[in-house]
């Protein structure tokens, strides 16, 4: 939340030039800077904040160290207004930096210097193919080394993907300064980003001065241990004011992962871990440290989201027990207030502040605060479009001031499944505004039950990935705060990404789409739509594949779909509105992101690879023959001659194995052994054992809930009876009575069908591109959502009312990133 003004920048007169400075073009900041002092004081500080930034936009070519730009202007202030111009020669970046740092700056000014807030080697000198191994004095260690001394003032230092450099040389004193005065510890570097530099760092290094006063420090994919960090942060001895760690790709198994977070606790309010080894056995502590603030979760809202209950039970596995009570229209998301903000807190007593555990939520429409390095740099050492802020201002920006726990969160690539992401949001307090997961595994059992996996009907040499059954989380009942969200898109598809030996990516792609996915929407038929939580601004969908049978496509139009509707609905409710005191809403969701794989159709591999289990001869299999995963058996099966007519009958559709509704009573235990739908079960909980009530069905197999029938099937298999757990919304819609609890791994394990038929070649070559039904549904939602506002110019109807006429066009940010293909890169052997 942005912080308030001072007194005195509330009664000062605003300045002309400090508004109008974002919005000058680059190629005048030298010019104005001569105008006159006033004009210095506002440019100067804007020109000079980062160099190496400057002169990349003043036109510094990355190719050859050319200026692109012909604007020469001389003027009386050389040693400031031509320096970054000075050097037309075709040089690289390199060159230039070490020229300007051992040349030209020992001709600058102190006061100059002082302006020199940055600097960003993220995108200087990167095709520099020796970075730091010249063997003369002129290196980049040798200036990192003289940067103290030099730039009094320097906050930031990014040295992001050089690999070469050595960010040791930061916290080095040479032998010539050390009976020297130390700089004031009040001041020193505030972010400092060595992502992927090859150089291990010293023991020592968190423990120097001048890192003691960073915000943000990242130190992803560097060689070596985490554990010098964490020495260094044990007992906040340093490192106190530290706010953004970012520890990405550092080998962080859960053991460490549990000691990194004892260390900073609820110091942080952003933490990065993704890429490393961690499961979901660290998401429990993790929770009792980081999520230790107030909850912001509020029944006030009943109407309109529904409320939590929770009777105080829980376990080890799955945590506390939390149901969702919903009203009459909270299970539908079509409460009209739902796109209200929150009403502000009052109290009886006007000059009563809000205590610590009175926390409440942010009203939905507070401009988001990023943990990005461009985020917190701009907000700690302004930039060429934003101002310096002042020391004495710094602890109270938002990015320096502490809430309650962590609120932004990345966990993406690891060992963490869906049902620990899942968890981590029940637990979370409602607090966390930001998550990355981008492909979470989907597995029915976990820990040490996995070694047993081959006694189960979920194949050994199967993976499936994606977000599934988790949309309930989503909701603000549970995240109360959560805007921005990245996340695989089967939260949205219910299609998850399916991983299996012997088969090509077309074959898997269209597996997953058909049989899979049928599957998923018996399962967990409730998927993620906007109005579901219209706080969330922004919305990553990851991993989504570029061909598509059908299936893919029309759950991502619809999603867009909705979007549009959601968007109408937010404009038709502002339109009602007949006073300008009429109720603040909230913005919907305003950026989507589309994140793209490869498109198989251009990869090699795509059809058949050269790792495939006789690919060929799999597509070439007989209508009849199968592939089965129970144990290791892939020998094709024979059927009878009439059930091979009806599948050619039926267009050789996958079989799902529904088994047919039975008027029998299963004979298996647990249903030999009761005469009701629940049994017995004992459960842990912090160290205790508990009997529980855990409902299985009345195991007659009935034609109404598919997935009910599934269920009580894999019920019998006793691997399955574990993960015990409440009925989520998604259960209660398959057929599971609400308030009961059940075996979660058994449900889960209803997605994966005992047996796949691979596809025929003529069913691959039909899949469609993704992307281009989506450019052509934009095309068209565009083209009605123009005709419904030119209607509204003629006077027709007002645009976005119900009276117009009909569109659903969704007028938010949508990106779109497509991976490139694999098709120019070969395994090692290829060329042999």
């Amino acid at each position: 939340m942005a912080t308030l003004p001072s007194y005195q920048d509330a009664v000062s007169k605003l300045d002309w030039l400090e508004l109008v400075a974002p919005y000058v073009a680059d190629k005048d900041f030298t010019s104005l800077c001569s105008v006159n002092q006033r004009f210095h004081a506002v440019f100067a500080p804007r020109l000079w904040n980062d160099p190496l930034v400057a002169v990349r936009r003043l036109g510094l070519d990355p190719s050859d160290g050319k200026f692109v730009s012909t604007y020469t202007r001389q003027t009386k202030e050389y040693h400031l207004l031509t320096l970054l111009l000075l050097f037309r020669l075709s040089v690289k970046d390199l060159e230039w930096y070490l020229r300007f740092i051992f040349d030209r700056m020992q001709r600058l000014r102190p006061k100059t210097l002082a302006l020199i807030m940055t600097l960003d080697f993220r995108e200087f000198a990167k095709d520099t193919a020796h970075f730091s191994s010249d063997s003369s004095s002129r290196t980049i260690p040798h200036t990192l080394r003289q940067l103290s001394k030099t730039l009094p003032n320097l906050r930031c230092i990014l040295l992001d993907g050089h690999a070469e450099a050595d960010p040791a040389f930061l916290t080095t004193t040479p032998a010539s300064e050390a009976n020297m005065t130390p700089p004031d510890s009040r001041q020193g570097l505030l972010v400092l980003s060595v992502a992927h530099c090859q150089n291990q760092l010293p023991n020592g290094f968190y423990a120097s001065d001048k890192l003691q006063q960073l915000v943000l420090l990242d130190v992803s994919g560097l060689p070596g241990s985490l554990q010098p960090l964490i020495a260094a942060a044990h007992g906040r001895r340093n490192l106190r004011k530290l706010k953004v760690l970012k520890v990405r790709r550092r080998e962080i198994n859960d053991s460490l992962a549990l000691m990194l977070f004892q260390a900073f606790k609820s110091s942080l309010w952003s933490l990065d871990i993704s890429e490393n080894r961690i499961t979901d056995g660290v998401v429990g502590q993790f929770a009792a440290s980081c999520f230790n603030g107030p909850s912001l979760r509020s029944q006030s809202r009943f109407i309109t989201e529904g409320k939590l209950v929770f009777d105080g039970q829980g376990n080890d596995t799955f945590g506390p027990f939390m149901f969702i009570q919903e009203s009459d229209s909270s299970a539908t998301f079509s409460d009209a207030e739902r796109h209200f903000v929150d009403a502000p807190i009052y109290s009886v007593a006007a000059g009563r502040d809000l205590q610590e555990d009175e926390a409440v939520r942010a009203n939905g429409r507070t401009p988001l605060r990023r943990d990005s390095v461009d985020y917190v740099k701009a907000a700690t050492a302004g930039g060429m479009d934003h101002p310096v802020p002042d020391w004495s201002d710094l602890p109270y920006l938002d990015v320096c001031s502490a809430p309650a726990g962590i609120t932004h969160l990345h966990i993406s690539d690891t060992q963490i499944t869906s049902s620990g992401v899942e968890r981590l949001l029940r637990s979370s307090q409602g607090q966390l505004e930001e998550l990355s997961c981008d492909e979470p595994f989907f597995l029915p059992v976990q820990g040490s039950a996995l070694k047993q996996q081959h006694l189960l009907p979920w194949p050994k040499n199967v993976t499936l990935r994606g977000a599934l059954g988790c949309a309930h989380v989503f909701r603000p009942v549970f995240s109360s705060n959560l805007r921005v969200l990245r996340i695989h898109h089967s939260l949205v598809t219910q299609i998850p990404t399916l991983e299996i030996d012997g088969l090509s990516t077309m074959a898997r792609l269209w597996l997953a789409e058909t049989v899979v996915r049928e599957r998923s929407e018996m399962t967990f038929p409730q998927t993620f739509e906007p109005d579901m939580n219209p706080r969330l601004t922004s919305l990553t969908l990851t991993k989504i594949p570029r061909r598509s049978n059908g299936p893919l496509i029309d759950k991502l139009v619809q999603f867009l779909t909705l979007a549009g509707l959601q968007e109408r609905a937010i404009r038709k409710t502002a339109s009602q509105s007949s006073s300008r005191r009429g109720p603040v809403l909230l913005h919907g969701l305003r950026h989507l992101r589309l994140e793209f794989e490869a498109d198989p159709i251009e990869d090699p591999a795509g059809f058949s690879a050269a790792d495939d289990l006789d690919a060929e001869e799999l597509l070439n299999m007989g209508e009849g023959e199968g592939f089965s995963f129970f144990g290791d058996e892939r020998r094709p099966q024979p059927r009878p001659e009439a059930t091979r007519k009806k599948q050619a009958t039926a267009g050789d559709e996958v079989a799902t194995h529904h088994t047919q509704p039975a008027t029998v009573r299963l004979s298996a235990f647990p249903y030999s052994d009761i005469q009701g739908v629940s049994i017995p079960y004992r459960d842990t909980w912090g160290g205790s054992q508990f009997d529980r009530t855990i409902w299985v069905g009345d195991g007659i197999l009935g034609s109404n809930h598919l997935a009910v029938n599934e269920y009580m099937k894999l019920v019998t298999n006793s691997l399955l009876r574990t993960r015990v757990g409440p009925a989520t919304p998604a259960h209660v819609k398959a057929g599971v009575p609400e308030g009961v609890l059940i075996f979660h791994a058994a449900w889960d394990a209803i997605v994966m069908p005992p047996e796949l038929k691979p596809p025929r070649a003529a069913e691959l070559h039909g899949m469609r591109d993704v992307l281009e039904a989506i450019k052509a549904f934009r095309i068209e939602t565009r083209a009605a959502y123009e005709a419904a506002k030119k209607a509204a110019v003629e006077g027709v109807a007002e645009l976005g009312t119900t009276t117009g006429p009909r569109h659903c066009f969704w007028s938010g940010r949508l990106e779109v990133s497509a991976q490139q293909s694999m098709a120019h890169y070969r395994a090692p052997g290829y060329w042999r």
